[in-house]
C-alpha cells in the first residue's frame, strides 16, 4: 500500500482503530506499506509507465476519444492474467 491519504485512513481505521464493521477485512488481509516515494514497488505505476510507453509516448491523438479508446484498448491485455503482469506483481 503506498502513501496516499485514502490508504492512510483506511489503514488507520481498520488497523489502528480496529472499527468493527472492518473485522472482516482485518482478519483476511495483510498490510504492506511501501517506503514513501517509492513508485517503482507499486505495480500500478508499472502498468502505466508500461501502457505509455507502448502506446500513448510520443503519439497525438485527435480527440480525447481516441486517447481513451488506445488507454482502454492497452488496458485490456490487463484484464486476464499474463506473465508480464504477473513479473509487475512479484
Amino acid at each position: 500500500m503506498d502513501n496516499a491519504p485514502w490508504h492512510k485512513k483506511m489503514y488507520r481505521l481498520i488497523v489502528t482503530e480496529k472499527h468493527d464493521e472492518y473485522s472482516d477485512i482485518r482478519d483476511k488481509v495483510e498490510f504492506i506499506l511501501l517506503p514513501p516515494y517509492s513508485p517503482d514497488l507499486n505495480p500500478i505505476e508499472q502498468v502505466w509507465r508500461i501502457t505509455r510507453r507502448e502506446n500513448t509516448h510520443n503519439v497525438f491523438f485527435e480527440s480525447i476519444e481516441s486517447l481513451k479508446s488506445t488507454v482502454d484498448n492497452a488496458f485490456s491485455q490487463w484484464r486476464t492474467p499474463n506473465e508480464q503482469l504477473h513479473s509487475l506483481c512479484s
